[in-house]
């Protein structure tokens, strides 16, 4: 186990509850009190109520491992490691995924290229390479992820015409969903569902998430965009999901979303977490949403949070 730090002997030192570490380091309450749990990679201390406190240098080792995380590394081995251990991984990978970010900028650029001369076979034969030769995550994070975004912009500035970003949308929606269902898939792996709420027609992020997923061996179902939440519940219990996961794109004047999260829990009855990811997810807090809703509002909390419950599946 790692040396957890301590407190010299006179020093005062500042002490901060879960919900200020979760702001600071990025890492929801519900991931913190997971990677505490099972892998103890810190030890915090309690209050006179009780109550999780965490040092600054708690905080500082949780910065570390949530950046080491989103470089590729797997809790499970980082948690043994130092903080100078720590440092020289994410120093060295750091390396790496800058160079794996220019990488994938020239795929996006030449996608770009391909779709402002409205040639949907460049834009396809382009994203068709990267996904041959790049990994699952390195091609969401830094090609499709990224394209999306830059088309929409685009699109936002007059750049390119509506048909344009419609035509790269579609190619990359129909591209994930088939090299998701090439994956093998374990007979007992975890069963994750995947799906956006009535009014919500918002659907590559939680496409994207259904093939990282399956990357890991999940048996992934995707149901569509704009459901209502009890078929959404209905399905989920009938094929014994472990999760249930909600994209929210929409803010919640545009979508009533409290709402219809508080059916589907009230349907599942806490027999699955609901987890609620999306560019709207960072809006809500934890007090907010129903019992057995779990955030993930960034782009890595949705990785760690399958990475968790596959070694709870199987540690």
């Amino acid at each position: 186990m790692h040396n957890v730090s301590k407190p010299m002997t006179g020093v005062t030192t500042s002490h901060f509850t879960i919900k200020a570490v979760s702001q600071a380091t990025g890492l929801t309450v519900e991931t913190l009190r997971a990677w505490e749990r099972r892998y103890e990679v810190v030890r915090p201390m309690r209050d006179a109520s009780g109550r999780r406190t965490y040092s600054a240098a708690d905080v500082a080792r949780l910065r570390l491992l949530r950046t080491a995380t989103e470089l590729g590394h797997t809790i499970s081995r980082l948690a043994n490691l130092a903080e100078d251990e720590l440092a020289k991984l994410v120093a060295s990978s750091g390396g790496h995924a800058r160079q794996g970010a220019a990488r994938g900028q020239t795929y996006v650029d030449r996608a770009l290229d391909a779709a402002e001369h409205s040639d949907p076979s460049g834009v396809e034969e382009v994203l068709t390479s990267a996904i041959a030769l790049l990994p699952p995550n390195e091609v969401i994070h830094t090609v499709i992820a990224p394209l999306v975004r830059e088309i929409g912009d685009r699109w936002h500035r007059g750049e390119v015409s509506i048909a344009q970003e419609h035509m790269v949308t579609d190619i990359v929606r129909r591209l994930v969903i088939s090299v998701s269902r090439g994956y093998l898939r374990a007979d007992n792996g975890p069963c994750l569902v995947l799906a956006t709420l009535s009014g919500e027609r918002h659907e590559l992020g939680i496409l994207m998430c259904s093939w990282l997923a399956a990357t890991r061996r999940y048996h992934t179902h995707y149901l569509g965009a704009d459901l209502p939440p009890a078929e959404i519940g209905r399905f989920a219990l009938e094929v014994d999901a472990r999760a249930v996961l909600i994209s929210l794109v929409m803010p919640e004047n545009a979508v009533p979303v409290m709402e219809q999260l508080r059916e589907l829990a009230e349907q599942l009855r806490g027999k699955c977490e609901i987890w609620i990811g999306g560019f709207a997810a960072r809006q809500l807090t934890p007090e907010e949403v129903p019992i057995g809703c779990v955030l993930l509002p960034g782009p890595h909390d949705f990785e760690q949070r399958l990475d968790l419950l596959t070694a709870e599946r199987y540690g």
